[in-house]
């Protein structure tokens, strides 16, 4: 009895001395390199540990040493319980692998799932779920199978920049041209704003058009180009603030579309 005690807690000492073994080092890789596939490897090293430490605890008893010893040497029966009592759990792992390989997306993109109505940062990716924090800062724990068959929307993907429209109306009783030419320097000299023409030496990297004559006014349209969302967010709010201070100083004012009235309900 004492040396099946001894057995047991060398077994629960490999397993703990494992588990903080793991943690240590996918720790030090995640702060050099935090990918996603990556923290997929971490979280299906702990399942394998934990079920190798499962089998041989169980060798130690008469009346699941049968079944682990037949665990261990039959592949067929292996494949056939895991096929029949855990399809849901082996096509979230499956996909799991399918989506560390592929890496649609990785840690701290932004995301958008239309079909799951689905956007936020992607947090982590374990082996069943993938985990997605939204604007909210509540978690999404979505099965890997679901995710892995959805169409993402990720801005980040083989892209080194995003681009945002930014539209400013602007009244016909102000220059055009001025305000053409405020809206155009206040976005170029941006530090956030890059440049992404293939010729750099000519020109200005920013082309503000006039989109649309309305019915007091013209609308003034760039595109906003930067490296990441969360620049994007930042630039455009502050563009955005500088053209309202310096249309006010040059008198150019900007207009308040106009409503179609409304039609008085019939008695």
């Amino acid at each position: 009895m004492k040396f099946l005690l001894i057995r047991i807690a060398v077994i629960i000492a490999f397993w703990f001395v494992g588990m903080v073994a793991l943690n240590k080092i996918f720790t030090v890789i995640l702060k050099r390199s935090e990918q996603i596939h990556i923290k997929f490897l971490r979280s299906m090293s702990k399942v394998i540990l934990t079920i190798v430490a499962g089998i041989w605890l169980s060798s130690l008893f008469t009346t699941t040493k049968a079944l682990s010893t037949t665990l261990l040497t039959s592949s067929s029966l292996l494949v056939a319980v895991v096929g029949f009592a855990a399809q849901q759990v082996l096509a979230d792992v499956i996909s799991g692998v399918m989506l560390s390989w592929s890496r649609p997306f990785n840690i701290g993109e932004k995301v958008v799932i239309n079909s799951l109505g689905i956007s936020g940062v992607v947090e982590d990716l374990t082996v069943r779920h993938t985990v997605i924090r939204t604007y909210c800062n509540s978690r999404m724990i979505i099965p890997n199978s679901v995710i892995n068959k959805a169409i993402v929307e990720n801005s980040n993907y083989n892209n080194d920049y995003i681009g945002s429209y930014m539209e400013i109306p602007v009244s016909y009783r102000s220059n055009l041209e001025r305000a053409i030419e405020i809206m155009t320097r206040i976005v170029e000299s941006h530090p956030l704003v890059i440049d992404i023409r293939e010729d750099q030496s000519q020109g200005s990297k920013v082309t503000v058009l006039v989109k649309d004559l309305g019915m007091t006014g013209a609308v003034l349209k760039c595109t906003v180009w930067t490296q990441t969302l969360d620049d994007n967010f930042t630039a455009c709010s502050q563009i955005r603030r500088q053209i309202k201070e310096e249309f006010d100083a040059a008198g150019i004012e900007m207009y308040q579309p106009v409503l179609p009235a409304s039609v008085p309900a019939q008695k």
